[in-house]
């Protein structure tokens, strides 16, 4: 079952002769893919959505992981594969992973140039992810990223050119494999914590990202919270620093019951408290802040936003260290 939600692989071109993300439906993306004779499966497609994926918004992810637990319960579906605008695909992939059973395969692919561009990589995208949606292979990995024949884990992916077309790395674990042709390689297998198997509200509460640059102001802390946020993730500098004006009002923050999470901003490279000083990964701890490793702040985001939402047993910190947890990463296979 191919989903479409619309971005750069569901391109028109507009008079002007940019492009016009999720101008084309479903149907019309499927029918210019060609599959290999040998693949012996019914493909059927349903365009969900027609946004530019800056266009997604929370609710469009708990729809999106509803109709997936429905195709899921089917014995007809074998496989799912979502086609997706690049800009937010991450996100969806990863808020997938931690949310779904492991009963079928779900590939999320996209592309970096339209349909109608020259040397387009949409078609080639598609007919992969579906290739690896249907292969056995693909089953109990999660949530997976198919991307110019590169094969990810949902958690360590993410977007890192804006026009080429190998638009997507891993930089902490590399990728899981390849696939060329009808052959696919697994060479490592993620290792996943168990996704929330709670029952989530209709709405996933507002947890925002705030930045830690040079000189930040540290009234972005509190102007955000009284904005309405239920959580705050700090995309912090290094090991998890700040400056040290900062202190004070996550400290406040935290006194509300609000959670604060620490991540890094490195691409590479684990959070630690090693530091010692005004604004260091140990004085925000002392602050109360939870300090998490190894994942983006726009994923560490989303895996507070459905804690919060799920109502889990426990501590948030517990939690959200079991949902995110470092072991999560790669072995060999």
């Amino acid at each position: 079952m191919v989903l479409t939600t619309g971005g750069t692989i569901a391109s028109g071109q507009t008079d002007s002769g940019r492009h016009r993300s999720g101008a084309l439906k479903g149907e019309s993306l499927l029918s210019q893919v060609a599959l290999p004779e040998r693949l012996t499966v019914q493909v059927e497609v349903k365009s969900v959505l027609q946004k530019s994926s800056n266009a997604i918004t929370l609710d469009d992810l708990m729809m999106l992981r509803a109709q997936c637990q429905a195709l899921s319960e089917s014995p007809e579906v074998m496989g799912i594969v979502i086609t997706h605008g690049t800009d937010t695909l991450e996100e969806t992939a990863f808020f997938l992973d931690i949310t779904l059973s492991d009963k079928v395969p779900v590939v999320i692919t996209g592309s970096q140039r339209a349909p109608h561009e020259p040397g387009t990589d949409a078609f080639r995208n598609i007919a992969d992810a579906i290739k690896l949606a249907a292969s056995p292979q693909a089953q109990g990995l999660g949530a997976l990223v198919l991307f110019n024949q590169t094969i990810f884990a949902a958690r360590q992916v993410r977007k890192v050119n804006t026009f080429q077309l190998a638009g997507f790395a891993a930089p902490e674990t590399g990728p899981l494999g390849y696939i060329d042709g009808t052959r696919i390689l697994l060479a490592t297998t993620p290792v996943r914590p168990n996704p929330i198997s709670a029952t989530l509200e209709k709405t996933l509460p507002r947890v925002d990202i705030l930045p830690a640059y040079l000189g930040a102001s540290n009234d972005l802390i509190e102007t955000v919270i009284n904005h309405g946020s239920h959580g705050l993730i700090i995309d912090a500098l290094g090991r998890g620093h700040v400056p040290p004006d900062w202190r004070s009002p996550i400290a406040r923050v935290v006194s509300q019951g609000i959670p604060v999470v620490i991540v890094s901003s490195c691409h590479v490279g684990p959070i630690e408290a090693v530091y010692e000083f005004e604004g260091s990964l140990c004085d925000l701890v002392s602050a109360g802040a939870i300090p998490l490793q190894d994942i983006s702040a726009r994923k560490a985001r989303l895996a507070l936003s459905v804690l919060l939402a799920s109502s889990p047993n426990g501590s948030i910190e517990v939690s959200l260290k079991t949902l995110t947890s470092a072991d999560a990463a790669t072995h060999n296979a």
